[in-house]
């Protein structure tokens, strides 16, 4: 037979082609979609890492601080609390350097999320002042070089230098004369008086209490699901105002859980961790155990179903499989102002 003039492709070459064409395709496609579901996986895994660090981090620097008063030698110094209302309780000043809620419910003070924990970390501020004047005696007041911290009046405050301390408030707060003058009259305090006229060597600082808590942002996810984040809130003692409002850390956050260190007898470490509800004596709590859940904004990241589901359990209960992405954070902190 003479194929010299045929021309364009048989019925039989036709349909190899196309089943041809088919097959790689469908390949190709397949390979798309891998590469797609495998980029959603590492991207929602990327972020929820950086955030669980970021996380954990914030969270372990700040309770290793708690009971933070700028000197090593804190607990083996008299500190006269004449504040009223006091920060603390007067009669053991660096009991309640730290405390909680556990499993909180609804209309709470910090509009935390239902069932989730909270902390509160109470220390002195990281930025000291220096004094400048009124060191001759002890007087009603004190002078420090500036206001960098932006104190005012009713603000709770701390002095030490290391062999003496005090914690009163601040009844006025007045800049003249390139000086700051802080005030601590009785109308806030139980005596006019600090127990000594402090010197050079001595610092001014605020006492603040850092709250740390899981609560809805307002944002809703792509499929309509409230988006919660772990916030915290910095304030300085008695002040209940505008600064204080708290700032959202990390989203992505579903709960928070926090357990105690409590030492028994005169052990140095913790024996037991409690809840906060069972905590009955915080002096007595050296450390803290804190667990945080974080989960994918996006659904359909990982398997709804079937034996490639994600399996976690978290506070004692399994948590849905909704096609999100989940992973746990946590860490010990021995609370440093306590371990010795």
């Amino acid at each position: 037979m003479n194929f010299k003039w045929s021309k364009g492709l048989s019925l039989v070459e036709l349909m190899v082609a196309l089943a041809l064409s088919l097959v790689i395709g469908a390949a190709v496609m397949q390979m798309f979609l891998a590469s797609k579901t495998t980029f959603r996986v590492q991207d929602a895994m990327s972020r929820l890492q950086e955030n669980g660090r970021f996380a954990v981090g914030l969270l372990a620097a700040e309770s290793r601080m708690a009971g933070y008063m700028g000197c090593g030698n804190i607990e083996e110094i008299d500190i006269n609390i004449i504040a009223s209302p006091p920060p603390l309780d007067a009669a053991n000043p660096l009991g309640a350097i730290m405390g909680g809620a556990n499993n909180v419910t609804s209309g709470n003070a910090w509009s935390a999320s239902v069932g989730t924990d909270v902390l509160i970390i109470r220390k002195a501020s990281n930025l000291g002042l220096q004094l400048t004047g009124n060191m001759a005696v002890d007087n009603a007041n004190i002078q420090v070089v500036d206001n960098r911290l932006g104190l005012r009046a009713e603000d709770t405050l701390f002095i030490a230098d290391c062999m003496s301390a005090d914690i009163f408030r601040a009844t006025s707060v007045s800049a003249s004369g390139g000086k700051t003058t802080v005030a601590h009259a009785n109308n806030l305090n139980t005596s006019n008086r600090l127990s000594k006229a402090y010197g050079t060597d001595a610092e001014v600082m605020a006492f603040e209490e850092i709250t740390f808590f899981v609560r809805d942002t307002a944002r809703l996810s792509n499929d309509g699901t409230p988006i919660r984040a772990l916030w915290m809130q910095r304030r300085f003692a008695n002040r209940a105002d505008t600064s204080a409002n708290p700032a959202e850390l990390v989203d992505g956050v579903e709960d928070f859980q926090v357990e105690y260190g409590i030492r028994t007898g005169n052990n140095p470490i913790a024996n037991e961790y409690r809840t906060a509800n069972n905590v009955t004596d915080w002096s007595r709590v050296v450390s803290i155990r804190f667990r945080l859940l974080l989960s994918s904004a996006d659904d359909n990241v990982v398997a709804k179903a079937g034996e490639a589901v994600q399996s976690i359990n978290f506070n004692g209960a399994a948590v849905a499989a909704d096609g999100r992405l989940r992973q746990t954070f946590g860490s010990v902190v021995a609370i440093r102002n306590r371990v010795r």
